[in-house]
Formats: C-alpha cells, sequence, structure tokens
C-alpha cells in the first residue's frame, strides 16, 4: 500500500482547478504543508490535457512533498508516470483493478459497497459524503456512517464531504485513516 497509510491521520487534497484562483502547481504549493496527499480530480478534460497537468501536478507534489493520486484517468495516469490512483466505483467495476498501480482506491457511498469495492482490488475507500459538502447540494450521511463504513472495511477508509477544522475531529474520534478536502483545499 505504499507509505502514505502508516497509521498517522492522513490529510488530502483534492483539486477542483474551476474553483481555484491560482493554477493547480502554484495552490499544490501554497497549500503543501497542510496536507499529505493531493487527488488529481479534474473529471471534465480529455486524456491528453488530463495528462499533461498531470505532469505538472506530480512534479509540483514532488517539490513539495506531498503525494500524487490521478483520479479517474487510467491511461492518462499511467502515461503521466502517476503510481496511484483513484477511481470511482463504478469505473472500478467496469475496468477492474489496472495493472501498474501501487495504490488504487474508491469511494463508497454505501456500507454494502465496502465488500464489492474490497472485492475489487481497492487498498483504500472514501467514505462520502460524511458530512453536507460545501461544492454540491448533498446531506451528509454523518459520523454513523462513517463508523459503519470503518467497521466493515480491512482496509483504510478516509471521510470526504464538509470536512473542515470544525468537522475534522470528529472523523478522527470516529477512526478514519484520514480526511479529504476539496473546497478549502483549493480557496
Amino acid at each position: 500500500m505504499g507509505s502514505l497509510f502508516d497509521g498517522s491521520f492522513l490529510r488530502v487534497a483534492m483539486t477542483d482547478r474551476c474553483r481555484c484562483a491560482r493554477p493547480l502547481p502554484e495552490q499544490v504549493a501554497r497549500v503543501a504543508g497542510a496536507y499529505d496527499a493531493l487527488i488529481m480530480r479534474e473529471k471534465d478534460l480529455d486524456d491528453g490535457a488530463y495528462a499533461a497537468l498531470a505532469r505538472e501536478v506530480m512534479a509540483a507534489c514532488d517539490r513539495a512533498g506531498v503525494a500524487f493520486i490521478a483520479h479517474g484517468h487510467v491511461l492518462a495516469a499511467r502515461e503521466a508516470g502517476a503510481s496511484r490512483l483513484h477511481l470511482p466505483l463504478p469505473a472500478l467495476g467496469r475496468v477492474g483493478r489496472p495493472e501498474g498501480f501501487a495504490l488504487v482506491g474508491t469511494n463508497v457511498h454505501e456500507v454494502d459497497e465496502v465488500a464489492v469495492a474490497e472485492g475489487l482490488g481497492a487498498d483504500y475507500l472514501v467514505a462520502s459524503p460524511v458530512f453536507a459538502p460545501s461544492c454540491k447540494p448533498l446531506p451528509g450521511r454523518g459520523v454513523a456512517f462513517l463508523e459503519q463504513v470503518i467497521a466493515a472495511a480491512h482496509v483504510p477508509v478516509l471521510a470526504l464531504g464538509g470536512i473542515t477544522d470544525a468537522t475534522e475531529p470528529a472523523v478522527r474520534a470516529a477512526g478514519a485513516a484520514g480526511a479529504v478536502r476539496m473546497s478549502d483545499a483549493m480557496a
């Protein structure tokens, strides 16, 4: 599973370049001290544009000591040289665990998806939305949902959705391996 999950609480930034006031490589440098890893989630890009941006962001992550995780673009991630990949659960179900990645993760939105995700070879899970996210109108599932996912899982579980300085202590107390933030990471 690489060195990402070493027992310490992992803080992960998730990108959204459309909400960010500066280019992503600059934003990586700006938030580097606050995050251990970055998931580059730029769903609107085609594979060529994703690979080009991924190379720039990976270089910025390397300089900042932040682990880079590609999101959704298997071929572009491979072309860019990414060693970690995050896929939505439906995509992981369609393509299976892609070869050549040291770490593959996925999202779960229901407790019964944990066994499915693990059966497909996921190394870590992102439970979401734990709290109501500020970037889309979804209700949060709550800490009890996160605890149920953690109890069902045999791999590390990260929390996503409405994670802030105020909500992160509850995520830690629930036993999550870490938290994923988008809104404040891209501000």
